[in-house]
């Protein structure tokens, strides 16, 4: 993860930013062409009832390519969760001079060197594993 607010121009929309796949902003997400396939899953819902039933530090395997690889993570960070993505980033977004009320949130990029092509085949890889785990979890929580 980038995390710098050099990395990006503050003047330009989001969404023009160089490489844009997406970005959250206070809970507000929106997935560009790149991250299109994980579009619809609940990340609020998985968080909520993975922390209520204790287990909010998931484990999952995930094939993005070159083999399955073990992915850890928070279930209710859906930054956390995309920064696995092996052709994306993310830039940490909180524009200056905001005031006490402002907000903040990431802006994921394509990595130097990687297309949308590979992103949405990484990102679908992603979604398969998210959607397998949410139903474990789902059925736990509807259990208790």
């Amino acid at each position: 993860m980038t995390g710098t607010e050099d990395s990006y121009d503050d003047e330009t929309p989001v969404e023009e930013t160089p490489g844009y796949v997406g970005h959250i902003f206070d809970d507000f997400i929106d997935f560009d062409e790149g991250l299109k396939p994980l579009e619809g899953f609940d990340f609020s819902l998985y968080g909520i009832m993975a922390d209520e039933l204790g287990f909010p530090d998931r484990q999952l395997e995930v094939d993005f390519g070159n083999g399955p690889t073990s992915i850890s993570f928070e279930a209710f960070s859906l930054t956390e969760i995309l920064e696995f993505i092996p052709a994306v980033d993310a830039i940490y977004n909180c524009p200056p001079n905001q005031g006490l009320a402002g907000g903040s949130g990431y802006i994921f990029v394509l990595r130097e060197g990687f297309t949308v092509e590979e992103s949405i085949a990484a990102a679908k890889a992603l979604r398969s594993a998210l959607d397998s785990d949410f139903r474990v979890v789902e059925a736990t929580y509807e259990k208790t």
